[in-house]
């Protein structure tokens, strides 16, 4: 996982977005395989899960005010 990007390699607009939001279905689909095949590091992967969790819905957050956004102007 990696915290902070530096500006060059930031995606911007909505296929940035998607991307981004591709990635997190990504990496939630991969915590939810390694629990249920028993991985044995459950605390990280339920952390994982959390912070991936989060992050989908902060960039779904911005995803839907960017819809917002092309509606009213």
């Amino acid at each position: 996982m990696t915290a902070l990007r530096a500006p060059e390699d930031q995606t911007t607009g909505r296929e940035g977005l998607q991307c981004e939001i591709d990635r997190c279905h990504a990496e939630i689909a991969e915590a939810q395989r390694l629990l249920r095949a028993g991985h044995p590091d459950v605390q990280g992967l339920c952390l994982a899960l959390s912070d991936w969790s989060a992050e989908l819905r902060i960039l779904e957050r911005e995803e839907r005010d960017l819809r917002l956004e092309g509606t009213n102007s």
